[in-house]
């Protein structure tokens, strides 16, 4: 997939544009770009990056980073991803927002949910963009929203799940376990003095906060998912006014991984993280999630 950061001056060939900020690339979105799928036209999608001026502010944070969200959105299907940083587009207007599309973009179809919204101050949404983009002779595709246990699968209502731990239903709703993705860093070793040596990778700034506490997880190392267990926290029972991260200890040989960018995809919440009163104490409940995590089996992902 091709990606450009900058509002691009005229394509060289007509297109299928998906519309949407695409936090997640959740379930309902995923709809939204299939519909892309037509012939003869370049499969696209347009969005803008979270690192700047965002609409609202995103309350509690963006799920995945703009890489991993483009990885996502690559993955789709889409061959072109437009991104150009929020404020190229934050003061269009409707008609100019639409006569991008149609000329820049050369879009001959244009897709987005029906919550979508867009011009200054999100003034414009689905039955305006339909308008207008129709007085220009591009066709529109409302795509209805995709449904999870009666309730629309939304950005928000993901955002809430992995605050509160519903980990499982998350991943469900984004189409794919929650991911975590960063660096491997150096520890205080304490993990290998209590024999259960980790991975540890800080949480990215800016995305939304798991609830603290231990997940069944799985980690992406040699083109395998390893099974594991991870603490999402701050470790209060070792480390006073420690930012929060992700320790990962992982049931299999993986080598050794510092430095090394870990893919990791959280799968259930087993309990809350907590202070405990020694460390014999602590290293006596990670052999229990050890042996709870062995007989806990996920559903096939791939």
């Amino acid at each position: 997939m091709e990606l450009l950061t900058t509002l691009p001056e005229s394509l060289g060939t007509d297109t299928a544009v998906a519309l949407g900020f695409f936090d997640g690339v959740h379930t309902g979105h995923r709809a939204v770009l299939a519909a892309t799928a037509q012939e003869r036209l370049l499969r696209t999608a347009f969005t803008f990056s979270t690192t700047g001026r965002t609409p609202g502010g995103k309350q509690g944070g963006r799920i995945y980073s703009d890489a991993l969200r483009a990885r996502l959105i690559g993955e789709s299907g889409i061959d072109l991803l437009v991104a150009p940083d929020f404020s190229a587009i934050a003061d269009m207007s409707a008609e100019a927002f639409a006569g991008f599309l149609c000329g820049s973009l050369r879009a001959r179809l244009v897709c987005c949910g029906e919550d979508y919204r867009f011009a200054a101050g999100a003034k414009a949404d689905a039955a305006d963009l339909s308008r207008l983009c129709r007085l220009r002779g591009c066709a529109v595709s409302i795509v209805p929203p995709v449904l999870a246990g009666g309730e629309r699968v939304s950005s928000t209502r993901i955002r809430e799940l992995i605050r509160e731990g519903e980990i499982t239903l998350a991943g469900r709703l984004l189409g794919e376990p929650y991911r975590i993705e960063g660096p491997v860093e150096h520890g205080r070793r304490l993990g290998h003095t209590l024999g259960f040596p980790t991975l540890n990778q800080p949480l990215e700034e800016g995305n939304v906060l798991p609830r603290f506490g231990v997940y069944a997880s799985q980690a992406l190392v040699g083109g395998r998912w390893v099974d594991g267990i991870t603490n999402i926290g701050v470790r209060p029972s070792v480390g006073e006014g420690m930012a929060p991260r992700a320790e990962t200890y992982l049931m299999g040989e993986v080598g050794e991984q510092y430095g090394a960018q870990l893919s990791l995809r959280l799968l259930d919440f087993l309990r809350p993280e907590r202070r405990f009163a020694s460390l014999e104490a602590l290293r006596a409940q990670i052999a229990a999630d050890c042996e709870s995590r062995a007989g806990w089996r996920p559903e096939p992902k791939e």
